[in-house]
């Protein structure tokens, strides 16, 4: 009875170390050998026009190579031959048990298979390697792909309706030769990160951070192998993680999110920004991925909750401290970057000296700014104050008053769309003090 526990606990650490390894899979399009260009990755933003969602696969990339033939990656029995959307999307679900099999059972997705040439069908076996159809020609020019995912199910045959997307592919395709680490991108103008208030679009100074803060960072991700397109290339990170650190207080290594496991479509907005400022795109044109990365409870489960939470800036001592934001891809490859930033409550710091001076003058934030449609002004009253707001052309003629009056201790937005293109003046009198700022329209 000892030896066999002894040879159990021998498996199990086995299986800890290289679990994944035992489990890898081949690349389901020829070479099977090599890392192939991928187009969207697993948990990547998407919007064609309609709500965003998450992509739950991959997109491997066979560039001007139409009619590619699509492999079996497993031994597997087909559930499900179906369509969800015309020609272009036809699929194929190869479960890991067979159809006499019916409790839940994971298996994999191979989509945007030729209807019109040889494929398999529901029932037939196959085995790792056995040729299970050929990629119908993507009508967007240099796109043929097959989008892989794994999947889970249950019953003798699939219709697709409940299919859970369980596993980011990428984890257990071999190889994986990526060398490529993510890239980070200003956030905001010219700093690194953007600081929201916890799930506004107002944005605050990163030197007069105060109350619930949201941080967002710009990362894209590369594989090694291109597409062929610049922006195709650009996919979502695997891990992103964050952490504060001050001379008072710190925030620990924090895993923001990781696209390993189920994805889960309610979240779309929790992960990725989306506004006037930070604004998320994924398409054929786009790709620009703002992350929220403090809406986490530290899991790597995804959930509506994580949007509660944020950088609580109240509980820290004013002071200076020091965001650093670190994203991975599935191979190992890592980016970090950071940005010096200060808490600005009114809460007790241990050195005063380290504290800036307030600016005397509310400093408007212009957001965008060249701007094409609308225009967001943002400003902080320390107090109560008669407060005066217009918008004033090149040529001295007021285009738009937007307040004139009283306002109380507090944030403003104030939102301006200009009608023409040309240089505008933001021109606002606070108590007895002045503040002009340029705009630049374009249409």
């Amino acid at each position: 009875m000892q030896k066999r526990n002894i040879y159990k606990k021998i498996t199990a650490i086995i299986f800890l170390l290289f679990g994944n390894w035992l489990l890898a899979i081949p690349w389901p399009v020829a070479p099977f050998d090599s890392i192939h260009p991928l187009g969207n990755n697993w948990g990547e933003y998407q919007n064609y026009g309609g709500d965003p969602y998450f992509h739950n696969g991959i997109d491997i990339i066979t560039p001007n190579q139409h009619g590619m033939p699509v492999y079996a990656v497993a031994h597997g029995w087909v559930k499900a031959w179906l369509t969800i959307q015309a020609e272009y999307h036809w699929r194929l679900a190869i479960a890991d048990s067979s159809l006499a099999y019916t409790d839940s059972c994971e298996g994999w997705l191979y989509a945007h298979i030729d209807s019109s040439r040889f494929h398999k069908n529901v029932g037939d076996e196959v085995n790792q390697g056995d040729l299970i159809g050929y990629l119908v020609t993507w009508p967007v020019t240099g796109f043929d792909h097959t989008h892989f995912a794994r999947i889970k199910d249950a019953g003798s045959t699939w219709n697709g309706a409940d299919w859970a997307f369980v596993q980011n592919p990428l984890t257990l395709l071999s190889p994986n030769t990526d060398t490529i680490p993510p890239t980070f991108q200003n956030a905001r103008q010219s700093w690194r990160f953007a600081f929201a208030r916890n799930n506004s679009s107002f944005y605050l100074d990163p030197e007069s951070l105060y109350s619930d803060v949201d941080v967002i960072a710009k990362i894209y991700d590369k594989t090694g192998v291109t597409t062929g397109d610049p922006t195709w290339d650009k996919l979502s990170p695997y891990q992103i993680e964050y952490s504060v650190r001050g001379d008072y207080d710190s925030i620990p290594t924090t895993l923001s999110v990781r696209f390993s496991g189920v994805i889960n479509q309610s979240c779309i907005r929790v992960v990725y920004k989306n506004d006037n400022t930070c604004r998320t795109r994924g398409d054929y044109d786009y790709r620009d991925y703002y992350f929220i990365v403090t809406n986490t409870d530290g899991d790597s489960i995804l959930e509506t909750t994580d949007s509660l939470a944020c950088w609580h800036t109240a509980d820290f001592p004013d002071g200076w401290y020091y965001v650093k934001v670190t994203a991975y891809d599935v191979a190992g490859n890592s980016t970090a970057e950071s940005m010096s930033v200060f808490t600005f409550n009114g809460v007790g710091m241990a050195d005063n000296k380290l504290r800036p001076l307030k600016p005397e003058i509310p400093k408007l934030i212009l957001s965008p700014n060249p701007v094409s449609s609308y225009l967001n002004i943002q400003f902080i009253l320390p107090q109560a104050e008669n407060v005066s707001l217009k918008i004033f052309d090149n040529i001295g003629r007021m285009n738009k008053e937007l307040i004139n009056g009283q306002l109380a201790k507090g944030d403003y937005h104030f939102t301006y769309q200009p009608k023409h293109s040309g240089i505008y003046f933001v021109v606002a009198q606070i108590g007895n003090r002045n503040i002009t700022e340029k705009v630049i329209v374009s249409k």
